[in-house]
């Protein structure tokens, strides 16, 4: 395969990945489930809308460094390394979940995909995973 068409398909696949945390979680999470849940204290809401807005903006930020760089290969790793950090900071707050009385997801929230399996640990493991490989290729490809 051409490395232009590697580099093609890593960057499609990057923009896949940004998409997914930058548009899914405040898609889901404006909810009664979450933000405008009525148990949640005002503190709390605050510190949700600022963690989708913070995740939004560093998706935009992302993709336009991804496609409109002036280095490619700087953007690349720029949007790489800006998706890895949002990635790692769900699963260091899914794994540490028990230390502050955390869940994954709460009743009537999003459901479970069945055999016990959360969908938002699902969903991220596989977009981390593919954010991962398209760096990979990306990289490949933007580094001739």
């Amino acid at each position: 395969m051409p490395t232009d068409t590697v580099a093609k398909v890593g960057r499609a696949l990057m923009t896949l990945t940004t998409l997914t945390y930058g548009l899914i979680p405040p898609l889901a999470d404006i909810s009664p489930t979450h933000l405008f849940h009525p148990d949640w204290p005002p503190h709390a809401r605050m510190h949700a809308t600022w963690l989708m807005a913070v995740n939004t903006s560093l998706s935009v930020l992302s993709l336009t460094l991804l496609w409109r760089a002036k280095d490619p290969a700087l953007g690349t790793k720029a949007a790489g390394l800006l998706g890895t950090l949002v990635y790692a900071g769900f699963f260091l707050s899914a794994g540490t979940a028990p230390l502050y009385g955390g869940a994954l997801s709460d009743e009537g929230g999003v459901p479970s995909l069945g055999a016990g399996l959360d969908a938002n640990l699902v969903v991220f493991s596989i977009t981390s995973v593919l954010h991962l490989t398209g760096w990979a290729l990306a990289s490949r490809g933007s580094s001739t």
